[in-house]
């Protein structure tokens, strides 16, 4: 089975945490946090039509200017999804520029702030200088986007602050079998993306297809393609230590493919965790295990432990696999 979805961290574990995520067979990719993101190339970066930002610390927030240069010329909006104070972290870095000169580039920029229940959705564009403009207000359900191809849920968590928890979700994958496209002397190609677009979006069975300058209708094709579940990829990061954050984790990430969580300290250190507002490595590990995780990516560790033997990485991945702490 070929995934939807291709991901990668964007930085070392003791660098700023960022994923990217490559959404196959369209040229379009997501990012969950923003901060240093020159790894990234170009061609990636032009890519990105989704940021979702768990909170607005440097570590997490910093590349937007990086990916705003990027793309300024770029014809497709970008969007950005985040926690209270988005919207004013937004304003405040774009007015950092003067913006005489781009009142023809057809930018635009939708940023979406989820506050409690209700999230509140702002336009700024470059044809109007990026100024600041209300285009609505919305309930807040832990949904932030809904396709035909797969979801993005968030959750709210603490960090001192607000911080925002995400999860992209495949509504399902469709597999194609391959041995019935012989069967019946039938191609691959661009066709069987419509196929699953069709699925997807539940049209009709008359549906008609062109292969090969042949009519097909989709009751004639629906038997080569099976419906499995879809994948699932977590990210948690910046999360006070405290027992409600991680009961709230565990049931909002529960039986994810892979789970991106920060281990910033280790437990030793279980105290500067508490001041600092961060999760221990065997709480990771534990949010894992507990959540029937099938594959956890310890990200963002202390540089404190960048010399030592022992890493976040590996206590997280041993109280991840041992079901016996």
């Amino acid at each position: 089975m070929k995934p939807s979805f291709i991901h990668k961290p964007v930085n070392d574990p003791f660098d700023d945490p960022c994923v990217y995520i490559r959404i196959m067979r369209e040229k379009r990719a997501l990012l969950f946090d923003i901060g240093d993101i020159s790894n990234l190339s170009q061609g990636e970066l032009l890519k990105i039509t989704d940021v979702f930002v768990t909170h607005t610390h440097i570590d997490h927030f910093i590349g937007f200017d990086y990916l705003l240069r990027a793309i300024l010329k770029r014809n497709t909006p970008l969007k950005i999804y985040g926690p209270s104070n988005i919207i004013d972290c937004i304003e405040g870095k774009l007015k950092g520029y003067t913006w005489n000169h781009i009142k023809e580039y057809p930018i635009k920029i939708y940023v979406h702030e989820v506050k409690d229940n209700v999230i509140y959705s702002y336009l700024f564009d470059a044809e109007n200088t990026f100024q600041k403009k209300q285009i609505g207000i919305s309930k807040f359900n832990g949904l932030l986007i809904d396709e035909p191809l797969f979801k993005v849920k968030a959750i709210q968590l603490n960090h001192q602050i607000p911080c925002l928890g995400f999860i992209l979700e495949e509504n399902f994958h469709i597999n194609i079998n391959k041995a019935l496209l012989t069967e019946r002397g039938l191609p691959v190609g661009p066709w069987l993306s419509e196929l699953k677009e069709a699925i997807r979006l539940n049209k009709g069975l008359n549906t008609e297809f062109n292969i090969n300058g042949n009519k097909y209708k989709l009751e004639d094709l629906i038997d080569i393609a099976s419906i499995t579940r879809g994948q699932k990829i977590s990210y948690i990061t910046d999360v006070a230590p405290e027992e409600e954050n991680i009961l709230k984790i565990i049931d909002f990430v529960r039986e994810s493919d892979v789970l991106y969580c920060e281990a910033y300290f280790m437990k030793k250190d279980k105290e500067q965790a508490i001041e600092r507002f961060h999760l221990t490595s065997d709480i990771t590990g534990r949010i894992a295990r507990d959540a029937c995780i099938k594959e956890l990516i310890p990200i963002h560790f202390s540089p404190r432990y960048m010399k030592l033997k022992e890493t976040p990485y590996d206590e997280a991945i041993l109280y991840f696999k041992n079901r016996s702490f």
